[in-house]
């Protein structure tokens, strides 16, 4: 029953079990969407206030009306917004001017700057510390790794970045490739986890476990109709496959360490193309890679094809690097 389940969250989040909590919370909310309590300890496993109001932004999604999550999202956005609007301290002296009141309100300053200057080097050390995965996981209704950027608004539609890993891997893998890159370069990333072995997973599999996550992110935030697809390995091959099969939703690719490679007159339209490969990977790989863009430019894509000297089966920084550049290239289109 939903009253156990619930009972149940409840004691994991005041034991201190938020992630356990969480999961159990999402099965409760996919049943029914109206459940406030629910919305509230779901809201309670999340320590950031902005994760906490985007959570209460999504209640009220569905139970506009509701007073309970009016008045939680009001106090969380206040109390935001009280810590920024704070008066500051006066910092000149109430008596008349003199040489040493000078000197006086010139130390105030002094000191006033570097304290900015301190509590700015906290915020980009804390905001360049990795962020934990296992915070962003969810198991419903299937798993993959969620991060939404901390600028994160409706009033706006997102880029969705989504990143395929290998086979024998999971979203965590994806994550820890781009999560750095969120906030900076503004895109939602999605990772989704496809069930597999260590020799791959089928691309049918691959296909319904990515439209259930993108479905699912689709409900609570607001992206784009296409969306950027980033795969390794055999997740390099699958995009691929997803291209062909949902051309209207795919803005560009960047296939990293390929194994195989699809006939460039499957796809359906000329998509921004990245395709990067160490001279070191498997060398029918690396001979493929080379026909297959070929053939790509043949056909008139815009591809762009960079042979990593001395580099095996992996995804290198100057890789990472490249497709961010290519991120970049078409969301300014």
């Amino acid at each position: 029953m939903t009253d156990d389940r619930l009972e149940q969250a409840i004691g994991l989040v005041q034991s201190g079990k938020g992630e356990s909590a969480r999961e159990l919370l999402e099965l409760i909310l996919k049943e029914d969407r109206h459940n406030i309590p629910a919305w509230h300890w779901y809201a309670q496993t999340w320590s950031k206030p902005a994760d906490r109001a985007r959570v209460w932004e999504a209640c009220l999604r569905y139970n506009p009306e509701n007073p309970l999550a009016q008045e939680a999202l009001r106090d969380l956005k206040f109390s935001q917004s009280g810590k920024t609007n704070a008066d500051p301290q006066p910092l000149t002296s109430k008596f008349a001017p003199s040489k040493r009141n000078t000197t006086s309100r010139l130390l105030w300053v002094i000191i006033g700057v570097l304290t900015l200057m301190a509590i700015f080097a906290v915020v980009l050390v804390r905001n360049t510390q990795p962020k934990d995965p296992q915070q962003y996981k969810h198991v419903q209704p299937v798993e993959y790794y969620l991060y939404v950027p901390e600028a994160y608004s409706s009033d706006q539609e997102w880029s969705l970045f989504v990143g395929i890993h290998g086979a024998g891997g999971s979203g965590m893998d994806c994550w820890n490739l781009w999560q750095a890159y969120a906030d900076k370069e503004g895109f939602i990333l999605l990772c989704p986890s496809i069930p597999g072995d260590s020799s791959g997973f089928y691309q049918d599999v691959g296909e319904n476990t990515v439209w259930s996550a993108i479905g699912d992110v689709k409900r609570e935030y607001r992206v784009r109709l296409r969306m950027f697809f980033s795969g390794f390995s055999a997740g390099a091959y699958f995009i691929q496959g997803f291209t062909y099969h949902y051309p209207q939703s795919v803005s560009g690719l960047s296939i990293l360490s390929a194994g195989l490679y699809l006939n460039p007159n499957m796809f359906a339209e000329l998509i921004p193309i990245l395709v990067v490969i160490g001279d070191r990977d498997n060398p029918t790989a690396v001979q493929t890679s080379q026909l297959f863009v070929n053939d790509l430019r043949q056909y008139g894509f815009d591809v762009q094809y960079q042979l990593m000297p001395g580099v095996g089966h992996t995804v290198t920084d100057k890789g990472r690097q490249l497709t961010i550049e290519l991120f970049r290239k078409i969301i300014t289109k």
